[in-house]
């Protein structure tokens, strides 16, 4: 895609300000102010503490000083870790945990740390959600409301209006009331802010702090190499020159991605590792390794639609679908669903968002708590139920680990007792088969099923392989075995279509016939 844009645009990191936003819980805590006391907290630990903190710190402040219930703590700490945090990093602890016995994972658990940093930063992030009603009040200042500005997306917003709170919440602690003019930045400070942005330059993401080192811009970022600092004001005025909304987004991959025509219906489009399914409705659409493969997927507007994304993705987003069955290979990001309705997902992801989201059933393996957000209801979870024939290799090539799986551990910010989401119960869990075949040697789950689930499926096998037998040796004539074999069929036929598995048969066929 070839995109006329300026030596350099900044904008948001969507990591944080679109997946890593927690709407529901509370985030009343996290002022500038507050955040700042954090900081000089972490600082006064020493190793544990700072540069980076430790979870046992983390909790016992939480609860102290900001008055955060233990599991709101954790959730808060876990979303940063997988949020700011590489890929590799969390693997790695992830696999750790999973094999360690009982005793070592609370000491574990106590010790996993995140920069403490970003972990001030995405928590203050979270008050993004309050500019969606023009209530937010952290600063004294009126909510500006100038046309120019309403156009702007809401983080592009939160990031202009509050760059200065954001600086002096990771300004050193020495310069401390000194106006922005006076006080340095240190390079340290703006290698950990380098978070929560993403800067494109020269046809490539770098980081912020990289960018700002550059002979071409470390002069008017006022660069000190014997201090190693920058100047502050120059540093914001440089971000707020180049903030830009992210150029990658659907509207830009609408007039200028690369369509992947699959006819009947609207073409695909893909751009710069994104891919934008929308308005797929009433028909199939199954994508392997070659065309998605570490792109990120964004589902839109899609109805009585079968989407299989058989490949290792950096995320999926799912915006607005109904009736819809969604099957996806490893995520190494985050699956995060908003606005959906009678869903199906069948997913393997790292992290897993909903938000407002109705009678959706999750077969799902993940490392992490599913989080149920503000507006979810009639939510059911189940373990992952498929395979395909190539998952083995793009679970490594995610660098997924298939021990530990937090399936049946949601998290909701209602209460605990309410009814958001219910476990589905061994009777109606079933295996589910993908109708397509991918190059690889997998011939069935590569992981290992709840006990109670296992057996669920052994008793369904036993009834199958039981009727056989019995058909077997019921010794019928050719009469009675033409009339048995119409009755199982129209009997079949009347359950395809009282379960909504006819659409799925016809779906399917369409596909065959274009393919």
């Amino acid at each position: 895609m070839h995109v006329n844009v300026p030596k350099v645009l900044i904008w948001p990191n969507q990591d944080i300000f679109k997946l890593g936003i927690l709407a529901g819980f509370p985030a009343a805590f996290a002022t500038v102010d507050n955040l700042f006391k954090f900081l000089l907290y972490c600082r006064s630990k020493g190793k544990n503490g700072w540069p980076n903190v430790c979870y046992a710190i983390w909790e016992s402040y939480a609860g102290r000083y900001f008055d955060l219930d233990p599991r709101v703590a954790n959730l808060y700490f876990e979303s940063c870790r997988h949020t700011c945090l590489g890929i590799k990093e969390t693997c790695f602890w992830d696999d750790k945990f999973s094999m360690a016995s009982s005793d070592i994972k609370s000491r574990m658990k106590e010790k996993v740390s995140v920069n403490a940093i970003h972990l001030a930063l995405y928590l203050y992030s979270q008050n993004v959600t309050l500019m969606q009603t023009q209530r937010f009040s952290l600063r004294s200042e009126e909510f500006p409301t100038d046309k120019r500005n309403k156009k702007k997306s809401i983080d592009v917003r939160f990031i202009e209006t509050f760059i200065s709170d954001i600086i002096k919440i990771i300004c050193d602690p020495e310069s401390k009331g000194l106006s922005l003019d006076k006080q340095p930045l240190s390079l340290n400070s703006v290698t950990a802010f380098s978070v929560m942005f993403t800067v494109y330059t020269d046809n490539s993401i770098m980081p912020l702090h990289e960018v700002l080192q550059q002979q071409t811009h470390a002069t008017s970022c006022g660069f000190n190499k014997l201090t190693q600092s920058f100047s502050t004001l120059q540093v914001r005025s440089w971000l707020l020159d180049r903030m830009h909304a992210n150029p990658f987004n659907s509207k830009r991959c609408l007039y200028h991605g690369k369509p992947i025509y699959l006819k009947p219906g609207r073409p695909l489009r893909r751009s710069t590792e994104q891919l934008y399914p929308e308005y797929v409705s009433r028909q199939t659409i199954a994508l392997s390794s070659d065309v998605i493969l570490n792109h990120r997927v964004h589902v839109t507007h899609c109805n009585d639609a079968f989407l299989y994304f058989l490949s290792s993705t950096r995320g999926c987003t799912v915006k607005q679908c109904s009736r819809t069955t969604l099957v996806t290979g490893p995520v190494s990001g985050t699956l995060y669903l908003t606005g959906c309705v009678n869903m199906k997902i069948i997913s393997i992801a790292r992290r897993i968002v909903l938000r407002n989201c109705h009678n959706c059933k999750l077969y799902i393996l993940t490392p992490t708590r599913p989080l149920l957000l503000a507006g979810c209801a009639d939510v059911t979870v189940a373990p992952y139920n498929t395979y395909y024939n190539s998952l083995p290799g793009h679970l490594s090539h995610a660098n997924f680990s298939v021990r530990k799986n937090l399936w049946n551990y949601p998290a909701s910010p209602m209460s605990e007792d309410s009814k958001v989401f219910q476990v589905m119960s061994p009777e109606s869990f079933t295996l589910y088969h993908i109708p397509f075949q991918t190059d690889g040697t997998a011939s069935g789950l590569v992981h290992k099923l709840p006990a109670e689930y296992e057996a669920a499926v052994r008793r369904t096998q036993d009834r199958v392989t039981a009727w056989y037998d019995l058909v077997q040796k019921a010794e019928l004539t050719d009469v009675q075995t033409t009339q048995l074999a119409s009755t199982i069929q129209a009997r079949f036929h009347d359950w395809l279509e009282c379960m909504g598995h006819t659409k799925e048969l016809e779906s399917l066929a369409k596909y065959r016939d274009r393919s």
